[in-house]
């Protein structure tokens, strides 16, 4: 390895190592004990902390509702971001492309704490889609301080990461291929279905791979719109440091949580190949 290599790798290196040093203390804490009554925590190591979180039903309930809210969440960026990035990637209007991006990009230049605001403000007692409500008669819904709202507004969030990492995967899809199979008698339906699906399925699986990965550490939304009754990992942990001050089960939870983030990654990271040894087969 030359010496430029090294020097390029270098800042990579150190934040890997500073990410690597920062898991290191969490690993360290969570074997810590607290103190009754304090936010003291002292040696020696020991495992009860894992072991009280593995038998916590509050816990496996919070897993489960992450999970659940996820694969949520990337069902429907798949239904919702898939024919978004088709048009940005087919539609000849230029100016029709310069508004999806717009849109798309406009979403990065505001804050995580102002678009949930926002969506406090569309989705309350006294929002705008309530105030619309009561004009045609109809009653108040409840559409904040719940899972809706949490879902509505981590999908406002991941959405334009899986059309931009989608779209950039069906750029690079000739469009002749389905004037091809249009010209010998498939319908624009049957050329979808197969042509331009199976080639997309490798940036299909980054970009659904990414948006649940997204949607696992999600934080911001289901503190501020879940009202307390949503209780995800993330916002478990946060729990548990700032109401107990329990900081070496916090980040026992925080180390578990990293663990069950890895097994996803690896999962999906199993189907991404399987998809992409498939439809190089297929290709064949």
């Amino acid at each position: 390895m030359s010496r430029a290599t090294i020097l390029l790798m270098l800042p990579a290196l150190l934040v890997l190592t500073l990410f690597g040093v920062v898991l290191a203390s969490f690993a360290s804490v969570s074997l810590m004990v607290l103190d009754p009554g304090s936010a003291v925590f002292h040696g020696p190591p020991t495992l009860a902390n894992y072991t009280r979180l593995l038998g916590s039903e509050g816990a496996w309930r919070a897993v489960l509702t992450t999970l659940r809210l996820s694969a949520e969440i990337t069902v429907l960026c798949v239904l919702f971001g898939y024919p978004l990035a088709r048009v940005l990637a087919r539609s000849h209007s230029r100016s029709l492309r310069r508004v999806i991006l717009f849109c798309l990009v406009a979403t990065f230049l505001s804050g995580g704490v102002t678009r949930a605001y926002a969506w406090l403000i569309i989705l309350g007692n006294q929002g705008l889609i309530n105030q619309g409500l009561r004009a045609v008669g109809l009653p108040r819904a409840a559409l904040i301080n719940n899972e809706f709202a949490v879902v509505v507004s981590v999908l406002n969030f991941v959405l334009p990461f899986f059309v931009l990492t989608l779209f950039g995967a069906l750029r690079t899809i000739p469009e002749q291929l389905e004037h091809a199979a249009r010209n010998l008698g498939a319908s624009r339906l049957r050329s979808f279905v197969s042509v331009t699906l199976p080639l997309s399925l490798p940036g299909l699986a980054a970009a659904t791979s990414l948006c649940f990965a997204l949607s696992l550490g999600a934080f911001l939304f289901p503190q501020m719109l879940g009202g307390g009754r949503v209780h995800v990992l993330a916002t478990a942990i946060y729990d548990r440091i700032q109401a107990s001050y329990d900081i070496p089960s916090a980040a026992a939870l925080a180390v578990l949580f990293f663990l069950l983030v890895l097994l996803m990654l690896a999962v999906v990271g199993g189907l991404r190949r399987l998809v992409a040894v498939r439809f190089a087969g297929e290709a064949a």
